[in-house]
């Protein structure tokens, strides 16, 4: 049995969650896929990941990584071949599924193909929605056709699940049509049985850039601390993905702590706070849209939230805090996130956390962190 780590900081994945996939069309009746064999699974995964991920605390194999991903979604990759991706939306999948006709409609006007319209399906004796839908020369894909097979299925309190299968590792338009049909099975058992373990909790959302990796994996995430320090002279750094460069100061006082495929890690002595900054690639959200959705914050109130300018760019952000009571000690958390949107479309993300220091939940704390330059 494989055991884990779990490292609290920002993840950027090579992969975002790519789209608004948020269609259905006619009834097309009910299949039963074929039932899931867990007695396998038990014997050789009886130490599951618990992860708590907007109310919900999910039981996930421990394969490969999971990840509280930046754009608001649990990301888990156990495969090369695709990438699971699960939000927890407001409204109940029967409200979808009877404004389907609008969304089809919606999804052909942003340029995705219906490869397979929805339909509901049976997995485990859970009903999901399921549809597939393709675009060609998506942003940053490996293949000129990128598939995605979104899952919906009821969450309760009027909320659902919404699951998308980003094929990213495979080429599924080279595919013959049996292969591609088990392909799309075996993403869907894997995915429905995360999506089936998860259960209401009031227990404190898992923080964004918190996750959970296999021993063995080897993924493209390193877990390398660098620890550089800045002299006066050197106040200022840089971080880059395949389409841009972006340049920003650096406060004094702070380290690099990290510098990966995730983003870069700074640290400052002084009041013990930590600052993430990363470029995520671009996806349908902006980022507005992302400080909007706050629910990172879990069950904890934002205490903070609204608009910032810096050398013209427009920062959307929010901070809340979480108290926790151990053994009679008080301790509270500080978190803030803020986002802007790059020239070409990407999103510049600055997140920083503190304990006992409320401070960092004030925008102006991270000026020089928002002081950037595009190339």
């Amino acid at each position: 049995m494989k055991k884990f780590k779990k490292v609290l900081y920002v993840i950027i994945s090579v992969v975002i969650f790519a789209g608004a996939i948020a269609a259905a069309l006619d009834f097309m009746g009910v299949i039963n896929l074929k039932n899931h064999d867990q007695t396998e699974d038990e014997t050789l995964y009886s130490e599951l990941w618990h992860i708590v991920f907007k109310g919900y605390a999910f039981s996930v194999k421990p394969v490969g990584i999971a990840i509280i991903h930046e754009s608001g979604c649990l990301n888990i990759r156990s495969t090369d071949e695709y990438l699971v991706q699960i939000d927890v939306e407001d409204d109940s999948a029967d409200d979808f599924w009877n404004d389907r006709d609008g969304r089809v409609q919606h999804m052909k006007e942003s340029g995705y193909t219906m490869e397979q319209y929805p339909e509901k399906i049976r997995v485990d004796d859970r009903e999901y929605i399921r549809y597939i839908v393709s675009m060609k020369e998506e942003r940053g894909a490996e293949y000129d056709s990128s598939y995605f097979c979104v899952l919906i299925s009821d969450a309760g309190d009027d909320k659902r699940f919404l699951t998308v299968v980003r094929f990213d590792g495979t080429d599924i338009a080279a595919m013959d049509t049996a292969s591609r049909n088990d392909m799309y099975e075996k993403a869907i058992d894997e995915a429905a049985c995360v999506t089936s373990s998860a259960v209401p909790t009031d227990e404190t959302n898992d923080m964004t850039g918190s996750y959970w990796q296999a021993d063995g994996y080897s993924g493209t995430f390193s877990s390398d601390v660098v620890k550089e320090e800045y002299t006066d002279a050197e106040l200022v750094d840089s971080i880059a993905n395949e389409d841009i460069y972006v340049s920003y100061e650096i406060p004094e006082n702070f380290i690099l702590l990290r510098d990966d495929q995730t983003g870069k890690s700074y640290y400052s002595e002084a009041d013990k706070s930590q600052v993430i900054v990363s470029v995520i690639p671009y996806t349908w959200k902006s980022a507005a849209d992302m400080a909007e959705d706050s629910n990172s914050a879990g069950i904890s109130k934002v205490t903070a939230e609204g608009q910032y300018e810096e050398k013209g760019k427009i920062y959307y952000y929010y901070a809340y805090s979480i108290l926790r009571i151990r053994n009679g000690t008080r301790k509270t958390s500080y978190y803030f996130n803020a986002y802007t949107d790059l020239e070409d479309g990407n999103i510049y993300s600055i997140n920083g956390f503190a304990d006992d220091s409320p401070e960092i939940m004030n925008p102006k704390t991270y000026t020089r962190f928002m002081s950037i330059t595009e190339e």
